[in-house]
């Protein structure tokens, strides 16, 4: 069902997308979340490659360099100041790292690679905002972690209270509910009066975008403005709350906070997991509904970390779904303690306003969070894995499209094993060539360190040999392979040759003659093999690789094979039907049985072929395999399944990683909850992973952070800035609450009133507070500019969704209806550059008219559109969103194809008044 507008739609209702741009936050995020990318990007880099050489704790200074404080990199050394923060470019710090410098000598690391362009990237990204330091003093290894009385004092680390509600004067009749109250208490404080209460017009405009994003239909406008009923606006805050839209619209808020994404941020890599997440869209969706049937938000936080530990999913499956809180987070090139990272960093952030991810490579600088509390829930998140194939959740049997979702899978299985049969043929063909020399490679080099390696000695010994490295390394692969099968039973083809390599060089000729007897009186070896070595009669080694060497390239030649070609050419691609082929001649027809056959020990293997080939083979496998993730995407028939997590089979307690060094490994610490919530006598988990047991830790009511966080949240979100301004850092480096009774109150309201979000939201919406005029007032500028006191109603600007969505609500062409399913394409769209970085995908069945909650999110490449308007990084936890004001946004609202689009479709609609000109129109 499309959004219908009856009546005809006002001039003023045409420019609510222009001037709503200019209504999303009083406040920009606090520059913390830039002090949290210097932890988790920067200060770990800089232990350990720097610290070493330029540290207050190095053996030996270089340099003159500091590296190990914010003013010693501000200083410099010989070489001047190292750091020119904003100014990457300047910064000798990044030509150094970067290996860039005119002096070669002042390359970092030294003698040692450059590192890698993640890293760079980082360094320039952390320079260009300013390169934000927290590191003060003479050296932060000597400095202590943290304060360990201010931390036992800090405010978000005390009990929540239940403050009795001020009893406060008020002659004009402000207060509603008890939150004014507490405002109000607060403003007396400070000789600030109220605002009056918004006009209806603007009220009903105001909650209609806050509760569901979407612009109010003059219908309800003018339902709300003719009805004077004392509940009027009341009725319309829980017509609003019961709306799907609102879980469109509040969920996508959490959706923030979760880093939601529809692919991994990986670029593609061989037999790697695709970027593509087919089932991503299975957690929003859990999200929007779990909004919309208003979930107790304790509830909401149990599945999202332990669903699958909870008795009621034995039954219904569909709160499995909510485990792609963990899971839909970036993979880090397969990288798992930063995928581990990442999921200690969004329950700890996201949940509890914690940045306990700093705590990875040292003690926490600020907040009470040892290293071994990061490694406690380290171990939670490691003893979990995601099966292999998520698990489906709803029966896939029921949908009448679901054959042929299995037909089409098993093309794409039966094209792999097509692909991996004709790159083994191909290889094998090149095996072929030359067969002799390369068995002489393995036979004289193959006790080499690491033979396999690429650069390392076989292969450059096989190339000093004129020889092809790949066929080379195929050949040492596969002798090993007949080696072992060797222990078990002869192989037709390398079991002479391994018995005649066992030979010693000294005895061969003496000895040759007694084995080849021996291997003529073998019936499993290859008869026409053996007729060749007979009639040879070899005195050494290299004469039996010469029989190979003649033997192997007449069957070649006969067959008409092609030498091997590190890179198949598309003009003469090697035909499987002609290696099944039988030959005319007998004796070469059973070397090409033996040799082609499944069982052939000189077949290459999936292994080999990875081994061998790299990037070559692993990359054009994983592009045919990817077709199948893309397929369950895509595909109507296609199961649902959710992106969970699962218990391993035995899960273990993780080392302290010094430093954050996987090979610097410190003592093993037991599973449990954070020694901030539980005290230092915590015990450790005993379930499975213990994710359940930490999901009750973060939901208890003695939890003194998760319903003041939560709090803190939603308040941000309609009012456009928090109680707490850093609203996903409650550490002691927050400022404290404007509001802290309030604040309190609120949480413990939350908590006795079941964990209800839409209960808050209507709590909070009734209140005075909340409908208080916007226009500002000579007194209140002067004493409080920030409006930290409340004393009007902040202006906002729509953001990104709400600027999208007005503008397709007022064409008259927003899909309504249809709540949930698979992402639609914004690049299909008018206007829109960018590329999926998981490929060409097939959405059209997709409706580009929904909601803009639904559009595919890709981590790799974002669609201008969305960075055009500040879009939520979905690389992190994102709790507020940066704030731009630049012109690309006036640009692209005057000038973008689709805006064009939708205007054309808006004074075409039947309810467009009619006018006598273009001009007019």
């Amino acid at each position: 069902m499309k959004t219908r507008l009856s009546l005809p739609v006002s001039a003023g209702l045409l420019a609510l997308p222009l001037l709503g741009a200019f209504h999303a936050s009083a406040a920009a995020p606090s520059d913390l979340s830039q002090l949290d990318f210097f932890e988790k990007k920067i200060r770990p880099v800089l232990v350990e490659s720097c610290y070493e050489c330029h540290s207050a704790d190095a053996k030996k200074l270089r340099g003159g360099l500091f590296v190990d404080t914010r003013e010693g990199l501000l200083k410099g050394g010989e070489s001047g100041p190292a750091l020119l923060p904003g100014d990457p470019q300047k910064s000798l710090l990044l030509a150094s790292i970067r290996h860039e410098h005119k002096d070669p000598d002042l390359a970092m690391p030294p003698k040692k690679s450059r590192l890698p362009d993640n890293v760079l990237a980082d360094f320039e990204l952390w320079i260009r905002m300013g390169a934000p330091d927290p590191r003060t003093g003479p050296s932060v290894a000597k400095s202590s972690a943290w304060d360990a009385n201010a931390a036992a004092s800090h405010w978000a680390f005390q009990k929540i209270t239940s403050p009795a509600i001020p009893q406060v004067a008020d002659p004009k009749g402000f207060i509603r509910n008890p939150i004014d109250h507490f405002v109000l208490a607060r403003l007396a404080e400070h000789q600030l009066p109220p605002s009056p209460s918004a006009d209806r017009h603007t009220l009903i405009r105001r909650v209609t975008y806050d509760l569901t994003g979407l612009p109010p239909t003059p219908q309800e406008v003018d339902a709300f403005l003719s009805d004077q009923s004392p509940d009027a606006y009341e009725k319309v805050v829980d017509r609003l709350l019961a709306s799907p839209q609102y879980g469109e619209r509040w969920g996508r808020h959490w959706l923030d906070i979760a880093r939601y994404a529809d692919t991994t941020g990986d670029r593609p890599n061989g037999r790697r997991r695709p970027p593509l997440y087919a089932h991503a869209w299975t957690y929003r969706d859990y999200v929007i509904q779990a909004f919309n049937k208003d979930l107790p938000y304790d509830r909401f936080i149990l599945e999202q970390i332990a669903a699958d530990h909870l008795p009621e999913t034995a039954q219904d499956k569909a709160p499995l779904a909510a485990l792609g809180f963990l899971t839909v987070g970036k993979r880090f090139m397969g990288n798992e303690n930063d995928v581990l990272d990442d999921r200690i960093d969004v329950v700890t952030k996201g949940l509890m306003g914690l940045t306990a991810a700093c705590a990875r490579c040292h003690d926490h600088k600020f907040d009470p969070i040892p290293t071994r509390d990061y490694y406690a829930l380290h171990g939670v998140f490691a003893s979990s894995e995601e099966p292999a194939t998520g698990p489906a959740l709803f029966s896939p049997e029921a949908n009448p499209a679901y054959q042929g979702y299995l037909a089409e899978i098993a093309k794409v299985e039966a094209e792999v094993q097509t692909y991996k049969q004709t790159e083994a043929t191909r290889l094998l063909a090149g095996m072929l060539e030359r067969a002799g020399d390369y068995l002489l490679a393995t036979y004289e080099t193959a006790r080499t360190t690491d033979p396999l390696k690429k650069g390392t000695n076989f292969r450059i010994a096989a190339r000093d040999m004129g020889l092809q490295a790949e066929v080379a390394a195929a050949w040492l692969d596969q002798v090993k392979k007949a080696e072992l099968v060797a222990k078990k039973k002869k192989d037709p083809l390398l079991g002479p040759w391994l018995l005649f390599a066992a030979l010693s060089h000294e005895t061969f000729a003496s000895s040759a003659p007694d084995l080849l007897t021996q291997i003529s009186s073998t019936p499993e070896f290859n008869p026409t093999l053996v007729a060749a070595l007979v009639e040879k009669a070899p005195q050494s080694i290299k004469d039996v690789a010469a029989v190979y060497s003649q033997t192997l390239e007449t069957l070649r030649k006969e067959m008409a094979l092609p030498g091997y070609t590190y890179r198949p050419t598309t003009k003469s691609p090697l035909s499987l039907t002609k290696i099944a082929t039988p030959l005319a001649d007998p004796a070469l027809e059973t070397l090409r049985k033996d040799i082609f056959s499944e069982e052939s020990c000189m077949m290459p293997d999936e292994r080999t072929l990875s081994r061998t080939l790299g990037g070559q083979f692993q990359n054009a496998q994983g592009a045919i395999s990817a077709k199948t993730t893309s397929l369950e995407l895509t595909h109507p028939g296609a199961p649902i399944r959710a992106m969970a997590l699962a218990d391993k089979a035995q899960p273990k307690n993780s080392a302290v990683l010094i430093r954050g060094e996987p090979t610097n490994r410190g003592a093993v610490v037991p599973r449990r909850t954070l020694t901030l919530l539980g005290g230092d006598d915590t015990r450790p988990f005993t379930r499975g992973s213990g994710r359940l047991e930490l999901a009750q830790s973060i939901v208890s009511r003695d939890n003194p952070l998760t319903a003041r966080v939560i709090v803190n949240r939603v308040w941000q979100w309609h009012f456009g800035q928090g109680m707490v301004r850093t609203v996903s850092d409650f550490g002691t480096r927050s400022e404290p609450p404007t509001h802290p009774e309030l604040l309190d109150w609120l949480s413990t309201w939350l908590m006795d009133h079941g964990w209800s979000l839409k209960q808050l939201h209507k709590l909070i919406l009734t209140s005075a507070t909340y409908q208080q005029d916007s226009r500002p007032t000579d007194q209140g500028m002067a004493q409080d500019p920030t409006n930290q006191w409340l004393w009007r109603f902040n202006i906002q600007r729509l953001d990104f969704e709400q600027v999208r969505d007005s503008l397709l609500t007022i064409s008259n062409r927003l899909e309504t209806a249809q709540i949930g399913g698979v992402p639609f394409s914004l690049t299909d769209l008018p206007g829109a550059k960018t590329r999926a970085a998981s490929g060409s995908l097939n959405l059209q069945h997709a409706n580009p008219n929904r909601r803009a909650v639904y559009a595919m999110v890709d981590r790799s490449i974002l669609p201008e559109i969305f960075t055009t308007f500040d879009f939520a990084n979905p690389d992190l936890s994102t709790g507020e969103r940066v704030l731009t004001t630049v012109p690309q946004q006036a640009l692209f609202l005057m000038n973008s194809p689709m805006v064009a689009q939708q205007v054309r479709h808006f004074v075409e609609r039947p309810d467009f008044p009619g006018a006598g000109s273009h001009e007019e129109k």
